[in-house]
């Protein structure tokens, strides 16, 4: 009834009826509350289908920021490439030059979409410090994360080419000139290690001669003193064969003197004078005497020759021991000082080798080898862009969020809906003065 009140009940002009107050609205809003529902569930069912036939996409994200390409007097890195340069060789797409040819990419109508955006810390073209920070949206994320690296790889590689990165190529050919010296120290050592090895056998087989010729001095002395011992034995020996020999020539002697004596004493008288018997035989005692006496004194002649002999021959085995005391003594002196000094130089040659071998070219080795990887470590770190950490992808769609756009379309349909009802209202209400407006 009251619908019908109010369309019987028409405002002269346009302006009257629109008060606003509480209840009207709510009038109106429970009077276009079917329009209100619809529009919204048009809302929802539009929300429902933008999360259902957009297809999800994944974020990748990458931080760069300008690489090394050369080292000061110092070492201290130096950095060429401004941080505008490389966010604007990303804004304009020059990766695209180089990933059209490979697949996927090769089907793709347009370049792949990377966003480069930093946050300065200083000035706009400070050199280095700042981080790039690389963004890609793709229905894969291993495409995603694809995208990104063949981005970074294709600025590498051009900027390579480029005029300003012959510092780099001039600083990367002088590190491998340095990797190819530190080599060849290393190898050089290497065959020190081996030399010593050599020397060492060689010093250990010389050793093994000086034992040789110890225990050949060692065999000579055994020779030697059981000669000196035979030869003393034989001049003592010969000493005492000698004082026999002595005593019994001087009892020879005085046999000898007694006989003379006894010769000299016969009385020729005792025999009677003139007798011839007599005379013969005193002739006969004196031709024994004679006879003896010789013999005695042929005995004391080789006894005297046999003292002689014996006693030379004593002499001459005392200056035998003698000069083999001496040559026993030059031989032990020789084994215990010349040969035992020369083998202790050869093992102190022994331990230095060994201590060179063990100490002194490992630790050289080992300087060369750390100097061999902070060369390399620059090498590696010789790019026109550096990559700061890995390039991570979302594990979830960041596009569409479905709830949002469902909640965001929703509660716009609701809006939509709120104010089409009003607009509705309003033309209900004042369609005659619009037409009549319209025809006049």
């Amino acid at each position: 009834m009251s619908q019908d009140v109010q369309t019987n009940h028409q405002p002269d002009h346009p302006e009257e009826g629109l008060g606003i107050s509480l209840p009207k609205i709510l009038n109106i809003l429970h009077r276009g509350r079917r329009t209100i529902v619809y529009l919204t569930l048009v809302g929802v069912v539009a929300g429902l289908a933008y999360g259902i036939f957009t297809n999800p996409l994944f974020r990748a994200t990458a931080q760069v920021r300008p690489g090394i390409v050369s080292y000061s007097g110092q070492g201290a890195p130096l950095r060429e490439w401004a941080l505008k340069d490389v966010v604007r060789w990303f804004r304009t797409k020059l990766y695209w030059d180089d990933m059209r040819d490979f697949e996927p990419y090769n089907e793709y109508k347009r370049a792949p979409i990377i966003l480069a955006d930093f946050i300065s810390s200083g000035p706009q073209y400070m050199r280095g410090g700042d981080v790039i920070t690389l963004t890609n949206l793709s229905t894969d994320p291993l495409v995603a994360v694809d995208i990104l690296k063949r981005a970074i790889a294709s600025f590498n590689e051009q900027a390579s080419r480029d005029s300003t990165s012959s510092s780099l190529q001039l600083t990367l050919g002088g590190a491998l000139v340095r990797l190819d010296k530190i080599h060849n120290s290393i190898a050089r050592i290497d065959g020190d290690i081996q030399r010593a090895d050599l020397g060492i056998l060689a010093l250990e087989s010389e050793i093994l001669t000086v034992d040789a010729s110890s225990k050949k001095i060692g065999n000579e002395l055994v020779r030697l003193q059981s000669g000196r011992l035979w030869r003393d034995k034989a001049a003592e020996k010969s000493l005492a064969e000698a004082e026999a020999a002595r005593l019994r020539l001087a009892e020879a002697e005085t046999m000898l003197e007694k006989l003379m004596d006894l010769e000299n004493e016969t009385p020729e008288s005792g025999f009677g004078q003139g007798d011839a018997v007599s005379k013969v035989l005193l002739q006969t005692v004196k031709r024994n005497e004679a006879a003896l006496a010789g013999e005695l004194l042929r005995t004391v002649n080789q006894l005297s020759a046999y003292v002689y002999a014996n006693t030379a021959r004593a002499d001459t085995l005392k200056d035998a021991v003698a000069g083999i005391d001496l040559e026993i003594a030059s031989l032990k002196l020789e084994q215990s000082v010349d040969l035992a000094q020369k083998k202790k130089a050869l093992q102190l040659k022994i331990e230095e080798l060994n201590i060179k071998k063990a100490v002194d070219l490992p630790q050289d080795r080992s300087l060369l080898e750390t100097d061999l990887k902070a060369v390399q470590v620059q090498i590696d770190m010789l790019t026109p862009i550096e990559q700061v950490g890995r390039v991570t992808v979302s594990h979830k769609p960041v596009r569409p969020r479905k709830m949002r756009a469902l909640t965001i379309l929703t509660f716009l349909a609701f809006l939509g809906s709120i104010f089409v009802v009003f607009v509705w209202e309003y033309y209900q209400k004042n369609k005659h003065a619009i037409s009549a407006r319209e025809s006049g």
